[in-house]
């Protein structure tokens, strides 16, 4: 199998790299930073980069039956891309909706898309406004969780819509230890302390994904959430095909596609 990680050069996206490829398929990670030998640049939160990244696939003739969306960020202040779209989300969720669109005409029959999401999920309140960020909405919690709620909704629309000729399914790594977890503010080293002993490591983090990856249902093509070594329905509190189909609707007129 060919799989596309991206954030190849994290914490659980090296330790899914790692896995996959001692599985003996082949893996082709990104990277926001060229200076990273042996994965592509990609920078999510860029249309230009993930049209380029495309394109580079496209012209060395690869077919693709695996996508593991797993580049994400969480930052403590409202930052903008050059398009002016919120930075974390465009990375989280803007990025990882392009980018799945933009390599479906590249993925064989029966590939797998897999995003991760969060534990957040259960505290996110996406509405109407979601899309439409500013520097007094903000907030680095509830921003990164409305994303991550987004790329849930997202699978499921991508299921209702593709479900017949790609198979769907959503990762929640777990709390791990990995640089996201940092919040910027006076208590980290104390938190890092007490909390992180406790975190999951990447290797952990990392295997609901590949589970997801390389998953082969015996009936149907049912969306799942992997979460530890167990898949499970997604919970009923997180389906919403109203909003799901509205915010597709509405990140394609965002982003021309």
């Amino acid at each position: 199998m060919v799989i596309i990680v991206t954030g190849a050069t994290g914490a659980i996206g090296s330790a899914a790299v790692e896995q996959l490829r001692a599985l003996g398929h082949t893996v082709i990670g990104t990277s926001r930073r060229a200076e990273h030998e042996g994965f592509r640049p990609l920078d999510i939160s860029s249309p230009a980069s993930i049209e380029a990244f495309a394109q580079g696939l496209e012209a060395d003739g690869i077919r693709i039956d695996g996508l593991l969306n797993n580049a994400g960020t969480m930052l403590p202040h409202y930052e903008t891309t050059p398009e002016g779209y919120e930075r974390v989300t465009a990375t989280n969720y803007l990025g990882t909706y392009l980018l799945t669109r933009r390599l479906m005409p590249l993925m064989n029959p029966g590939a797998h898309v897999v995003s991760t999401i969060s534990l957040s999920c259960y505290v996110a309140h996406l509405d109407h406004n979601f899309l439409l960020q500013d520097p007094y909405s903000y907030h680095q919690i509830s921003t990164y969780a409305n994303t991550k709620m987004a790329v849930m909704l997202f699978a499921e629309e991508l299921h209702r819509r593709y479900g017949n000729r790609i198979t769907v399914h959503v990762t929640d790594p777990g709390i791990v230890n990995s640089r996201i977890l940092r919040l910027g503010r006076w208590f980290d080293p104390i938190a890092d302390l007490v909390f992180r002993p406790f975190c999951k490591s990447p290797k952990q983090g990392a295997k609901p994904a590949v589970n997801a990856l390389l998953y082969t249902a015996s009936y149907g093509n049912p969306l799942y959430l992997f979460r530890g070594n167990r898949h499970r329905t997604i919970p009923r509190r997180w389906k919403n095909p109203d909003k799901a189909r509205w915010l597709w609707e509405e990140t394609e007129k965002l982003l021309h596609f």
